[in-house]
């Protein structure tokens, strides 16, 4: 039992029982435990007795596929080889087909029944996917991506997954039409504002007839006009408050249909929303997107908030309308997750934005001292220009420092010429400070960032593969758990059968439009996709290396054999070496069982004198041993 595979074949094909020892182990387990996985690979993949081995249970282990995905993820990847059975024909044969047996991913109807009545519960139903699940949670990538997973998965997604994911993603598309239209319309139907009446002998002078962009261009200009130093030497530092805007907004039908299919969309997965608020508790906090989601449909009922008040709208409404473009648009994105050709790439952006997003935490540190010592040398120019307002505020010099970080500078116009007319009040400072930065940030901090974003990019495929996967399955466990049981029963399969060289029937306009675009999560046409990301160099040096480690094996027992043998010949034909002592001689019992065995194989050893000294030999030691 001891890593012994032979031993254990032997026994499972002799008939032998499967029981419990005094720890409540079986043989499974004792083989998980004290990690073995010959003998638990022996177990698992025996021709026979495999159904028997893997529905064991104990304390220990109540299921097998879990404990082996946990423990041993070699050897459930032998047990998924096996589950993939072939034709006996030959491959390019019209008959030739391949096998899939979903057998050790889920329980059979049979099985289901069976438990139902020992529960006494008939409304039992297994956890939805948790084998697939338990892949995820324990990051075995190359589980997920074994073809037998991958066909699982596919009957999944033609069984129901497709249909759901792609009516989800149509209702989005609604909700995106409606809010892009809603956002041209604010736009466009809007008028300025008039407060109190008006006469037509003041109203062309007054600033009533001007919109808030028109005041905006007006005062623009006027400071433009004075140079920037509109207030004075003292407070050239100062800035603008922009006018508040008030504009009516043309209530017209395809605003008003906008707006209440935005306020249905929002409606219904506001309800989704606290559903999975109650189901997960304080994990619902833990997701980013649902924090993207919620501060989507909070801008979005403030843009559409002026359909309520008359028309009115103000600068909170067009803030809320950019927030909800962008967000809206921004949230498709994260929808193409799920698909398989541009998953791929939507997940690696998501992976080098969270990378990006650390490493700038920790080097903010040099974007503030920057920021605040710019601060500090430009802010007190004399005459100020259009390059030096943008360090006149603290909050104003850190963007503009993160902006020259990437590459905008504007040497001549913030330095060079304030230098030259004698404005650039600490030029020595100014110019040091420039150096540093210039070799900090644009040198060594972009090509930083640029080698953490590209230079690890394998693994940052690989992990967003797994993301890719994890998703899929946490998608399919979600929709199970709501799928009623009965529907389940009806489009859930045992094993799935695949006739490859068959000419394919035509595909449905669906289907055609996945594979051409999306490219189906587990179409064969793709090549690029798991096979790409997951090559087998891996699993290729392990087999390499167990069949060295076997020939090894091999070539010790050999030499062993080979070594008793030529010490027996030489013992026989009495050679005597240097390391041979009289006092050292061989055991009584290795003396009779070597002596029994040459006279069977060799009768020129059985000849009288051989048998003399024999038993003068045997004597001897005997009388030593008294």
């Amino acid at each position: 039992m001891e890593n012994k595979p032979n031993a254990v074949v032997l026994l499972l094909s002799l008939g032998c029982k499967l029981l419990h020892n005094y720890m409540d182990m079986n043989a499974i387990d004792y083989a998980i435990y004290y990690k073995y996985p010959e003998a638990a690979l022996a177990m698992a993949t025996h021709d026979e007795r495999t159904v028997e081995v893997m529905a064991l249970k104990s304390d220990k282990h109540p299921c097998v596929t879990l404990a082996l995905i946990a423990s041993m993820p070699r050897v459930f990847e032998a047990v998924q080889d096996n589950c993939i059975t072939k034709a006996n024909c030959k491959k390019d044969s019209k008959s030739f087909y391949i096998k899939y047996s979903f057998s050790a991913y889920q329980k059979s109807q049979e099985a289901i029944a069976e438990m139902r009545k020992t529960l006494n519960d008939p409304k039992w139903r297994p956890p939805p996917l948790h084998v697939v699940n338990a892949m995820v949670a324990h990051g075995r990538v190359e589980l997920l991506a074994h073809p037998l997973s991958q066909k699982y998965l596919q009957m999944k997604w033609n069984s129901y997954g497709k249909y759901f994911h792609l009516a989800n993603l149509l209702f989005y598309s609604v909700f995106l039409f409606f809010v892009t239209l809603f956002t041209s319309q604010l736009m466009r139907s809007v008028v300025p504002a008039r407060h109190g009446p008006t006469n037509d002998t003041h109203g062309a002078s007054g600033l009533g007839d001007y919109g808030g962009q028109q005041v905006l261009a007006l005062r623009s200009t006027l400071v433009r006009a004075k140079g920037y130093g509109f207030a004075g030497l003292q407070n050239s530092t100062g800035a603008i408050a922009p006018p508040p805007i008030e504009e009516q907004m043309d209530i017209t039908t395809t605003t008003l249909v906008s707006g209440i299919g935005i306020i249905l969309y929002i409606v219904v997965n506001a309800l989704r929303e606290l559903v999975q608020v109650y189901q997960q508790k304080w994990h619902y906090l833990l997701e980013p997107n649902n924090f993207i989601s919620w501060i989507l449909y909070t801008s979005a009922l403030i843009m559409i908030w002026p359909m309520f008040s008359s028309g009115m709208c103000f600068s909170i409404n067009y803030s809320a309308a950019s927030i909800t473009v962008f967000l809206s648009w921004f949230n498709l994105l994260l929808f193409l997750q799920r698909f398989d050709q541009i998953g791929i790439y939507v997940v690696m952006f998501l992976e080098i934005l969270q990378t990006l997003i650390k490493v700038l935490i920790v080097f903010s540190i040099l974007i503030i001292a920057f920021g605040l010592a710019f601060y500090i040398l430009l802010s007190k120019i004399n005459e100020p220009q259009v390059n030096h307002l943008s360090f006149s505020s603290i909050p104003m010099s850190l963007v503009r420092t993160f902006s020259m970080m990437l590459g905008e500078m504007d040497f001549v116009g913030t330095y060079v010429q304030p230098f030259h007319v004698g404005d650039l009040p600490f030029p020595l400072p100014s110019f040091v400070i420039l150096c540093l930065f210039m070799i900090l940030m644009p040198i060594l901090l972009m090509n930083l960032l640029i080698g953490l974003a590209v230079g690890d990019i394998e693994s940052v495929r690989r992990n967003a593969q797994l993301k890719r996967l994890a998703m899929q399955v946490v998608l399919h466990t979600e929709l199970e758990r709501k799928l009623p049981q009965m529907w389940l029963e009806m489009v859930d399969k045992m094993e799935l059968i695949e006739y490859p060289n068959e000419k394919k029937c035509k595909l449905g306009f669906l289907d055609s439009v996945l594979r051409k675009w999306f490219c189906n999560p587990f179409t064969d046409d793709y090549k690029g996709g798991i096979d790409y990301v997951l090559e087998n160099t891996e699993d290729y040096v392990a087999v390499e290396l167990e069949k060295q480690k076997r020939k090894l094996r091999d070539i010790s027992g050999a030499l062993d054999a080979q070594h008793q043998l030529l010490r027996l010949i030489v013992q026989k034909m009495e050679i005597k070496t240097e390391a041979d002592d009289v006092d050292e001689g061989v055991p009584t019992s290795d003396l009779k069982g070597q002596g029994g065995m040459l006279t069977s194989r060799a009768s020129r050893w059985s000849s009288p004198r051989i048998r003399k000294k024999l038993g003068a030999t045997l004597s001897f030691n005997k009388s030593i041993g008294k």
